[in-house]
């Protein structure tokens, strides 16, 4: 599932981060992730998580970068049903039909 121990920390401090935004009941977006983990990289003293916690800031930053090209259509239907259309397709590259 990982490719090494680095992703996987990445993994943990980002989910450390979100947990973190969640209890303090937080406004939970990019700009608010990105404040958490760099609070959380100020006052790391493992320099592997330290590392981690840099590299967790990239990887949102280049997410935003990427999710600008983006784009949702919402559709209400007659039974007030939303459905929601993404440029993205399905994750595979695979078609339904």
């Amino acid at each position: 599932m990982y490719r090494n121990d680095d992703e996987k920390l990445i993994d943990i401090v980002l989910g450390e981060a979100v947990l973190v935004l969640l209890k303090t009941d937080a406004t939970i977006n990019n700009a608010a992730l990105i404040r958490q983990l760099q609070a959380m990289a100020a006052v790391e003293k493992s320099a592997a998580r330290h590392r981690a916690c840099k590299q967790a800031i990239i990887d949102v930053r280049n997410n935003i970068k990427t999710g600008n090209n983006r784009y949702t259509h919402e559709i209400r239907d007659v039974d007030n049903v939303t459905h929601l259309f993404t440029s993205e397709g399905p994750p595979d590259g695979t078609k339904k039909h």
